[in-house]
């Protein structure tokens, strides 16, 4: 299954000052959520993040509140205790901030906050997309294990330039040009 722009929302999962810095490969990381970001704005995707425990971790860190901001027409933010930002339980939020039936996910850690929630959609009925290249752990073997765990219960691991592509469809859509400079 490809993304549709007509139906997807953009995740972005607890990019916060106390954590971020002890991602493994966090440069990188932050480099793809920005384009995700600039190309979720710009295509006018729902934009949902979220903030685990911020009198703890901090908010979500200033490199990405710019980006935000912009998008703010667009952008919805909510706070959590739980490690999963949509509890298999709990129906309020998901109805509350998601819309569309695809979720394309970004964010930190990839083993606990990102991997229960793309579990807890997918059991849902979402269709979900973990953005590889978006995703980060402390360590490169959690990340790695969380991505295998994902894919075996059936969400789809793609990049970030897969997403940009599948969302564009064609060469001629009138962001393409923009949208793609992003990517070199």
């Amino acid at each position: 299954m490809l993304l549709d722009a007509s139906d997807v929302s953009l995740l972005l999962i607890d990019v916060q000052e106390k954590l971020f810095n002890k991602i493994h490969n966090n440069q990188s990381i932050l480099k793809n959520i920005l384009v995700i970001l600039e190309s979720s704005s710009k295509l006018g995707l729902p934009i949902i993040y979220t903030e685990q425990y911020p009198k703890g971790l901090g908010h979500t860190i200033f490199q990405l509140q710019n980006s935000l901001e912009r998008s703010q027409m667009y952008t919805k933010k909510f706070e959590k205790t739980s490690f999963s930002c949509f509890p298999s339980k709990e129906n309020k939020n998901k109805n509350k901030y998601i819309k569309t039936q695809q979720v394309l996910v970004a964010g930190i850690e990839t083993h606990i906050c990102v991997l229960q929630t793309a579990i807890d959609l997918q059991s849902s009925g979402f269709k979900v997309f973990i953005l590889e290249d978006c995703v980060g752990s402390r360590e490169e073997k959690s990340k790695c294990l969380a991505l295998k765990r994902a894919r075996s219960a059936g969400i789809s691991i793609v990049n970030t330039e897969m997403a940009l592509f599948e969302l564009l469809r064609d060469s001629k859509h009138k962001y393409f040009k923009n949208l793609s400079s992003l990517i070199k």
